[in-house]
């Protein structure tokens, strides 16, 4: 009795993993080759724009003293708040004067020296 009493709860003690079962009908069928449309002969290739149509903000030196915001934004360090203090702290004649600028440190005027024109 006690050994039935075992047999009986041994599965629910101890339950079989469950294992998934693949059947071939749960697989795709695969097609043959004839059956399926022929692939073109050169696929199309993408589109992408050329830098030939984009206009550059920047073509040389950016000149300090007569510089739009958008060019000033264009340069490197330079964001649209300091662009502003830029064109506020005209005119300029040097770097020293830049370095006055708020926002305006060490790593900017050297980042700003060779792009830039008084």
């Amino acid at each position: 009795m006690l050994l039935a009493a075992a047999f009986t709860l041994l599965p629910a003690l101890f339950p079989q993993p469950r294992v998934p079962t693949v059947t071939r009908a749960a697989l795709p069928v695969a097609t043959s080759p004839a059956a399926t449309s022929p692939a073109p002969a050169t696929p199309e290739a993408p589109v992408y724009p050329t830098t030939s149509s984009v206009t550059p903000l920047i073509s040389g030196r950016v000149n300090l003293n007569s510089a739009s915001l958008e060019q000033l934004e264009a340069l490197p360090k330079v964001g649209p708040a300091l662009a502003s203090r830029i064109v506020a702290g005209r005119p300029y004649r040097s770097l020293a004067d830049l370095d006055r600028v708020k926002g305006v440190g060490p790593a900017a005027l050297k980042a700003l020296g060779p792009l830039v024109s008084f």
